[in-house]
């Protein structure tokens, strides 16, 4: 809030945060998917990791998207007067469940009893 009690307009700074935790999200969400195939001698956990390379371009764009999104709909629907800080945690915990919603959707093979994995 400025000095004469008026709300101030969100700066590029704001807009440009949307895309940097798209990046961290995609990041973070390959990182535990690719985790969770480590052990599988299936599917995209290739000693290149191939899959998860090619699909990382598509998540990100994706999630740029939905946080800019998300971010213009906090702009037009909260009030001038909201604290900055809450828009910021807001978008914040928009970007982490948009990363979970991205590491599960990258599935997880089936162990069998005999370790082996199938998928």
């Amino acid at each position: 809030m400025t000095a004469s009690g008026e709300g101030k307009e969100p700066g590029l700074g704001w807009f440009a945060t949307g895309p940097l935790l798209a990046v961290a999200g995609t990041v973070l969400g390959t990182a535990l998917a690719s985790q969770r195939w480590a052990d599988c001698a299936h599917g995209m956990d290739a000693p290149t990791r191939t899959g998860f390379v090619m699909i990382m371009p598509f998540a990100w764009i994706g999630m740029t998207l939905l946080l800019g999104l998300f971010q213009t709909i906090l702009v037009a629907v909260l009030p001038d007067q909201t604290e900055p800080e809450v828009k910021w945690v807001a978008l914040f915990v928009a970007a982490c469940v948009l990363t979970l919603l991205y590491s599960f959707g990258m599935g997880s093979p089936d162990m069998t009893p005999d370790g082996s994995c199938v998928r």
